[in-house]
Parts: C-alpha cells; sequence; structure tokens
C-alpha cells in the first residue's frame, strides 16, 4: 500500500481576503458588484472549500467559479479550477472524471504557457494512470512533470514525482529502482523542510522493505513516519495518511505472527477509510483483514473480505487490487475445497496480473526514460556550452579591463616621476628632512605589521576554536534529536500495551485514568484483565522513569498477562509471589546484587461482580476505598516485587473488599503524594483523601480535571519529580 503525493496546487490569483458567506449574503453581494468582483468572490470560496468542505460541494461551487472567470476573461483562474475538481474526483476514486477535468486543466495552462500548472497536472494524471494499471501511460506523465518541475526549479514538485515514478517502479517489481526514486523523493524533503513530505518517504521506502522481506526495518520506518503523519495532518489533503500507516503497521504485525496487534491496526484503518469513503484504501486494508481471517481459520469472515475487496477494486477499475483479490480467493476457495471457484478466480487473478506486467508495457516504460533520460542529457550540454560562451567572454572582458589599468599606472607613473626630479632638485634640503622622517615611519610601519600579524593570527585561532565549538553543538543537537525520536517511538510502543478504555468502559463506565510519564515514557503503568467471573486491575510504580522505567514497565505488564492470562491464577497474593518470583529471575538478582535494588510497587485487586467481593493485595502500595463519605485506606505488605530479598520466601497478604454498598477503589503510585510545590512541600496523602471526598461522586471526567487542577496549582512553576498514574474504578 503506497502513498502518492500532490504538491500544494493552488495558485493565488486574487488579493482580496476570503470571508465566509451564506447562500443569501452570497446571492446579495454578487448582485451588486461586477463581473470581476464576483469571479473573485466565486473563486475564493471554491478554493476554501477545496481545502476545508464536502468534495461535492467543493466541485459544485469550483464549476460556477469557473463559469464567472470565463464570463470575466480570468483564464488563469479557469485553469485552477480545471485542476482542483481533478483532484477532487481522483480522492473520491472518479478517476475517469478525473482525467476529464486534468487533462482540461492542462491544455488551458499550456494555452497561458504556465510550465508549473503544467507540471501539476501531469504528475495527477500520472498518479491516476498508476492507480488504473496503465504504467507505460503513468511513466510517460510523470516524466514530463518531473521534467517541468525541474524548469521552474520546484523542489516539493520534484520530490513529488519523483515518489510517484518510485511507486510506478514498485508496482512492476523493480525494488532497486522503486528505492532509488523514493530516496532522491526524500533528499528533496529534507532539503525543503517538509516532515509532512519525509512522513510519505518513510512510508513508501518501508513499503520496500516489507516487499523484501526486511519486516523490522520497515516497522522501524511505518512508526517513524507515524510520529510526523500524526504532527502534521491537517496536511494531508487526502486525509489518509494515519489509516495508510495503521494499515501497513497492522500487515507486518500479521507478517510476524502478532494477530492481537495486526488486528488493533488494522481495524483502527479501517474505520479511518470508511469514513473517507476511499475504494482503493477499503479494497486493500479488507485483503490483508481477509488474511488475517484466513490465518486464524475463519474461513467465511476471510471470504467476506476478500469479495469486498474485489468489489471496491472493480468500483475504481484499479488492475493491481483486482489481482490481489482474486488471487486470494482463489487460494482461499481451494483451501475450503471449492476448486471451480478457486480455478475461475486464478483465471481472473492471471489477467489482470499479465495486463500489469505485459511484455510491450516493460518496453514503452524503458523507451521513455530512456528518451526522457537524453533529452536531460542534452538540454544539461547545451546550458554547459552556453555557461562556457559566457565564461569566455567574462574572462576577455576582464583582460580588457586590466589591459587598460596597466597602461593607466604607467602614464601615471611617469607623471609622478616626472613631479619628483624637479620637486628633487628645488627642495633637496627639504628631501633629507623628509627621507629621516620616512625612516622614522618605515619602522613604525614595521612595528605595526608585526602586531597585525599577531592579531590575525589570534583572530585565526579564535575562528578555529569557533568552528569547533559550532560542529560539537550541531553534532549534540543531531544526538539529541534521534534519542528525543527514538523516545517518542517507545512512547507509541508503550502506549499500546495500555489497557483499551473501551473495555474498561465495558465494566466500569464511571472510572478515572490520570497517567502523567514524567519524560515522556513512563516507569508507571496501569494494567486491566477479564478472565472468566473476574477482573483484575492494578496500578504498578516501577524503579527508574523514562527509559529505564519504560523497560521495567514493559516487563511488569508482560509477566502480568503470563500470570493471570496464561497461567490462570487468580488469587492476587499468589500473582504478587509469582512475579516476585519472575523478576528476580528475569533480573538475575539471585546471582548478581548489582541489580538488587531494582523492583517494582504493585496495587493489584481481583473483583468477583456476582459474588459482590474483591480481593486486594499490595506490595509496597495501598488502596483506597470511599464509600458513605469516608475514606477507608488498607495498607499493603511493606515489601515490593523483586528486588533484595533477605527472607527464606518472600509472601503476600489478601484483603478482603465487601461490595454489597456502593463503592469507589482507587489504585495510585506515589508520583501524585510526593509532587513539591515552591517551597519543598509534598502534596501529601492526606491532602489526597480530601480529594477523593471532594470528588467520588462526580462524572469520570470532571474527577479526573479536578485531580489536574489540584496537582497544577500545588506545583506552579516546580518540575514533576516522578511518573504519576492513578486508576479510580467506580463499583
Amino acid at each position: 500500500m503506497l502513498l502518492l503525493r500532490s504538491p500544494l496546487i493552488f495558485v493565488l490569483l486574487f488579493t482580496l481576503p476570503f470571508a465566509s458567506y451564506s447562500q443569501t449574503e452570497r446571492n446579495s453581494s454578487l448582485a451588486n458588484t461586477d463581473k470581476l468582483e464576483q469571479a473573485q468572490k466565486l473563486y475564493e470560496i471554491a478554493d476554501e472549500l477545496y481545502r476545508t468542505g464536502d468534495p461535492d460541494e467543493a466541485i459544485e461551487q469550483s464549476k460556477k467559479a469557473i463559469d464567472a472567470c470565463e464570463e470575466a476573461g480570468l483564464l488563469q483562474g479557469v485553469a485552477n479550477m480545471l485542476l482542483n475538481i481533478g483532484v477532487l474526483h481522483r480522492i473520491k476514486s472518479e478517476y475517469p472524471e478525473a482525467l476529464k477535468y486534468l487533462y482540461s486543466s492542462l491544455e488551458n495552462f499550456s494555452s497561458l504557457e504556465n510550465i508549473g500548472g503544467q507540471a501539476m497536472a501531469l504528475n495527477q494524471i500520472g498518479s491516476i494512470y498508476r492507480l488504473q494499471g496503465n504504467y507505460p501511460g503513468a511513466l510517460e506523465h510523470l516524466l514530463n512533470s518531473l521534467s517541468y518541475f525541474e524548469q521552474v526549479d520546484d523542489t516539493l514538485g520534484r520530490a513529488s514525482v519523483l515518489n510517484n515514478i518510485g511507486i510506478v517502479y514498485f508496482y512492476q517489481d523493480d525494488m532497486p529502482k522503486a528505492l532509488e526514486y523514493y530516496t532522491a523523493s526524500l533528499e528533496f524533503e529534507e532539503l525543503a523542510g517538509s516532515e509532512y513530505g519525509v512522513s510519505i518517504s518513510y512510508i513508501n521506502i518501508g513499503e520496500v522493505h516489507k516487499k523484501m522481506g526486511n519486516y523490522h526495518e520497515a516497522l522501524d520506518f511505518f512508526l517513524k513516519a507515524l510520529v510526523l503523519a500524526k504532527k502534521h495532518e491537517e496536511s494531508d489533503i487526502d486525509g489518509d495518511s494515519v489509516g495508510i500507516l495503521y494499515n501497513e503497521i497492522g500487515s507486518i504485525y500479521l507478517e510476524l505472527g502478532d494477530f492481537d496487534l495486526s488486528k488493533t491496526y488494522l481495524e483502527r484503518a479501517l474505520s479511518i477509510f470508511q469514513s473517507l469513503n476511499n475504494h482503493q484504501r477499503l479494497s486493500e486494508c479488507k485483503i490483508y483483514l481477509g488474511k488475517l481471517a484466513q490465518k486464524q481459520n475463519n474461513d467465511s469472515r476471510a471470504l467476506s473480505m476478500f469479495s469486498q475487496a474485489l468489489e471496491h477494486a472493480q468500483s475504481i477499475s484499479a488492475t493491481d487490487l483486482i489481482a490481489d483479490a482474486n488471487q486470494s480467493l482463489s487460494e482461499l476457495y481451494e483451501r475450503i475445497n471449492m476448486p471451480v471457484k478457486a480455478f475461475d478466480h486464478f483465471k481472473k487473478y492471471i489477467t489482470a496480473r499479465d495486463s500489469l506486467f505485459d511484455e510491450d508495457n516493460m518496453k514503452r516504460m524503458v523507451q521513455t526514460e530512456m528518451l526522457y533520460n537524453f533529452e536531460k542529457q542534452m538540454q544539461v550540454a547545451k546550458i554547459e556550452q552556453a555557461k562556457h560562451e559566457v565564461q569566455m567572454q567574462e574572462k576577455a572582458d576582464k583582460q580588457r579591463v586590466v589591459r587598460n589599468l596597466l597602461l593607466l599606472v604607467l602614464a601615471l607613473t611617469f607623471i609622478a616621476i616626472a613631479f619628483v626630479y624637479s620637486a628633487y632638485k628645488n627642495k633637496k634640503r627639504s628631501n633629507i628632512q623628509l627621507a629621516i622622517q620616512q625612516n622614522e615611519i618605515l619602522e613604525k610601519n614595521e612595528e605595526l605589521l608585526q602586531q597585525q600579524e599577531e592579531i590575525l593570527s589570534q583572530r585565526d585561532e579564535i575562528e578555529s576554536k569557533n568552528k569547533i565549538l559550532e560542529n560539537s553543538q550541531r553534532i549534540i543537537e543531531a544526538k539529541n534529536d534521534r534519542i528525543i525520536s527514538s523516545i517518542e517511538y517507545a512512547q507509541t510502543i508503550q502506549q499500546a500495551i495500555l489497557p483499551n478504555r473501551e473495555q474498561l468502559n465495558k465494566f466500569f463506565p464511571n472510572h478515572v485514568v490520570l497517567f502523567m510519564p514524567k519524560d515522556i515514557v513512563s516507569g508507571d503503568f496501569y494494567w486491566f484483565s477479564n478472565v472468566q467471573d473476574l477482573l483484575f486491575a492494578a496500578v504498578v510504580d516501577c524503579t527508574g522513569h523514562g527509559v529505564p522505567g519504560a523497560f521495567m514497565s514493559l516487563i511488569g505488564n508482560t509477566m502480568l498477562n503470563q500470570i493471570v492470562n496464561e497461567w490462570q491464577t487468580n488469587n492476587p497474593a499468589v500473582i504478587l509471589e509469582l512475579m516476585h518470583k519472575q523478576i528476580r529471575r528475569a533480573l538475575k538478582q539471585d546471582v548478581n546484587d548489582s541489580k538488587g535494588h531494582i523492583s517494582m510497587d504493585v496495587c493489584l485487586v481481583a473483583i468477583d461482580l456476582p459474588k459482590k467481593k474483591a480481593t486486594f493485595a499490595g506490595a509496597s502500595r495501598p488502596i483506597f476505598i470511599v464509600r458513605n463519605g469516608k475514606v477507608e485506606k488498607i495498607s499493603g505488605d511493606p515489601r515490593s516485587v523483586g528486588g533484595y530479598q533477605r527472607e527464606e520466601k518472600r509472601y503476600f497478604t489478601n484483603h478482603s473488599i465487601d461490595l454489597t454498598e456502593n463503592l469507589s477503589l482507587y489504585l495510585t503510585t506515589d508520583g501524585y503524594f510526593d509532587q513539591m510545590d515552591g517551597n519543598f512541600k509534598k502534596f501529601g496523602q492526606r491532602n489526597f483523601v480530601d480529594l477523593l471526598l471532594k470528588v467520588e461522586g462526580d462524572p469520570s471526567e470532571k474527577q479526573q480535571q479536578t485531580l489536574l487542577s489540584a496537582l497544577e496549582q500545588h506545583q506552579k512553576e516546580q518540575d514533576q519529580i516522578d511518573d504519576i498514574c492513578i486508576l479510580g474504578l467506580k463499583l
């Protein structure tokens, strides 16, 4: 699944400010203006709708703007509006209609001799031909577009076309050629400072690695692209970049065998594509969902997904997707022992595939690129010849100037000699005194020259040190950028393992989560699981924060899932004992005391709703119970899980909680209590208890806002000193 890219296609034709109009205001305003003003206003309205409005409304308004611009003689506006309508039809997957308007736009730009406009129209046409599987036609138009963008020195335009050419070679299975064009596109995006463009290049380079079986390298590029795509989501005119990345990440996890993560990301992508009604993306996503269902032995769902994917692909004549969907259906029917249907879809797959990889098409592509390269070489040769002629002319001009200067200097020299000789005769005595003064001046000049040399030497030394400092600073800044980028990727991974808020809402509609990492990623985390009739919830405080704490949080999360979900352990005290053993074994604390300080404080509760009973066990953490206007605190055992163990065996204690009355449970780490104010005074448990009595009956959003406001009022200008995690459950 590759992402095509379009350069910014808005041409600012008018200078009047844009304003929003109701339909009545528009008609009233237009009735009182001349043709030029009407055209200007209609153009501005259509342009704004193109960027922010509904595509159908934008198309309708753009057609009105075309009529007005034609009547007012604004031909540039007509060409721009035709281009906008073509792009909107492409976004709606209406390719024949899009080509009609794009070719009309190209014709108008050509008559206006607008090279930049021709380049944008050709880029869009080439992209649509690629989507339809017409690779020779796509390459021909894209190479022409690249030539025009090079003439106007449009960096982002060249990056866009190079990216789209790379997609053509990708779908022809020429991975080295595709990677060559993607890399060139990335270099231009970095040169222009376009982070959104860089994210698209990351997506397509990741797709090449995925195609070559380098799944981990591909995942790295997709995660880097996801950070940038979310940051610049408003720049995505198609609105599908984040969805594409979810789809790609889901497909990678499918290949790696992690079906749960694959399903999570693919369903996120499907939701985005459905909201856009993008048939191409829906077809690609449903093919992956069908393969996922097939690997999970859910053949009926796989058949449904593949069939829907084929319908989407056929609706937009996407030959490559039609081939993929038919191949998947053929393999599925063969697996469920329906050979007639399997053979029928196999024939359709072969027909579509052969049309994509037709030998004549390949020859036309090679000829097109060779012709483009030859014309480019001829153009470079002409430019070099012109440069050479200019240089020769400049050299001749310089020689003429030097000759004239030499003649002038010689003439002045002869005049000076005559004057000196005459003066020497008339003022011999005075000259002797002048000679003495001249000697003194020469001596002083020598002293000044020595001082100047010393100053220049010191200046050179200072400049050398400044360059060293500047280079060191650039190195440090680059390393900081890479470190922060890596931590942000780690944040994405950590957030992915936290409990799904929708699952918590299912059992606890009025729950509260306050999760505030100190340094992007957190050593605190919260955990939830539903096993048979029991609900398990925990809040865990790992040693350290930032990246070290985050690593420990991954270990803790994995162990809780293993002990509760896989081993079916439902006794909280036993869960903590097993967790203690597993941590010491994982960190080799039995044989290496250097890691003995690493541990986790855990607040764990198991809730049996049918029996209206809960069981709590704590490792250096209490639980707070609010009912009937009072707060009850149950302290856990004064021992952590993991870390030093001086006793022979570490045990933990269960505490029973009666759920026959309405109550709220609050599981916390110590980060909220320990936060300092300007006088280095902690917030404290007493203030926290008073706060629980204040918020206990409020809705979850209001509770969360009250907790945040109280913390901010206490903290003020002080930095956050530790990770903060609070989980409140209303029963």
